[in-house]
């Protein structure tokens, strides 16, 4: 799932390549931040929206755990579901990175 996560991170603009999307997702699984999330998402306005002022380490990943949380039981639904409109959408994508 964690190569998938990649992808909705990518997706949703939270990554800038798949091998970040991985690195990021791979952090978030162990419940930290990099410096390189930081460097990354630090100035991303969808970010600065959310966490309402400076971003910060902490800040950050409150906000992107949320976001990792919410990708997990998406993917997880659209695996129940493949049906789905999104799922479709969502796999076409993995498909692309080469992640089934």
């Amino acid at each position: 799932m964690e190569k998938q996560i990649a992808v909705w991170l990518l997706q949703r603009g939270y990554a800038d390549d798949l091998e970040q999307g991985i690195r990021f997702a791979q952090a978030l699984a162990n419940k930290e931040c990099t410096e390189e999330m930081l460097d990354a998402l630090g100035h991303n306005i969808d970010v600065f929206m959310s966490v309402g002022g400076p971003v910060t380490a902490d800040n950050l990943l409150s906000f992107l755990l949320d976001k990792y949380g919410m990708a997990q039981k998406l993917i997880h639904f659209w695996n129940e579901n493949p049906k789905d409109t999104n799922a479709i959408f969502f796999f076409n994508e993995c498909r692309k990175h080469g992640i089934e």
